[in-house]
């Protein structure tokens, strides 16, 4: 009876093991993913192989934007395009095709940072379609790689946030002076 009982422990103990590799191996795919991701939309990963070459065919371009302006910009496309989708108050204009001319063998993250740019330069968002956007950027899962800095959220230009590097107030000297003990004024301390 000892023998009995001592088999389904075994094969609930190998399931167990099993089902932890599987766990483990699936979560540790999660993980790369996010290591590699630049930014995460609303669970669509913008990789970070894909805003390097995105940066670099813009520079090629003689077109300077930073690498966040880059996530900025491939963060907000998604939104931007399903805002004016609804009214169709824009499509892929001149300024568009035109910069997409001169970038030979444009990516598609590419195009969609072109096209961000481009319907935000263009101004032709309706209110309703600001709105609607607005509305969608309050919603949205939106995680930033620390590398790019974080999202910071505003009242204020095109997209309605940020994404950038903030300097924590302790690293600026101004606010933080070296404070005063043995060795300060270039005494030895005794």
């Amino acid at each position: 009876m000892k023998a009995w009982s001592a088999t389904p422990a075994r094969r609930v103990a190998v399931v167990g093991i099993a089902a932890l590799g599987a766990v483990s191996l699936l979560g540790g795919c999660g993980f790369e993913t996010r290591q590699q991701a630049a930014a995460v939309v609303n669970g669509e990963v913008i990789h970070e192989s894909d805003v390097r070459e995105t940066f670099d065919q813009l520079k090629a371009a003689k077109l300077d934007f930073a690498e966040n302006i880059v996530v900025t910009a491939l963060v907000a496309a998604p939104l931007l395009k399903s805002a004016v989708a609804k009214s169709g108050s824009w499509k892929p204009d001149e300024t568009y095709a035109s910069v997409i001319a001169s970038i030979p063998g444009a990516t598609d993250t590419t195009k969609e940072f072109v096209e961000a740019v481009a319907l935000i330069q263009s101004q032709k968002m309706t209110p309703a379609d600001v709105a609607a956007y607005r509305a969608d950027l309050k919603k949205a899962d939106i995680s930033i790689n620390p590398k790019y800095g974080r999202v910071v959220q505003s009242d204020q230009g095109p997209v309605y946030f940020t994404i950038g590097q903030t300097t924590p107030n302790w690293l600026k000297p101004e606010t933080n002076p070296a404070p005063a003990g043995p060795g300060a004024t270039g005494t030895p301390a005794q």
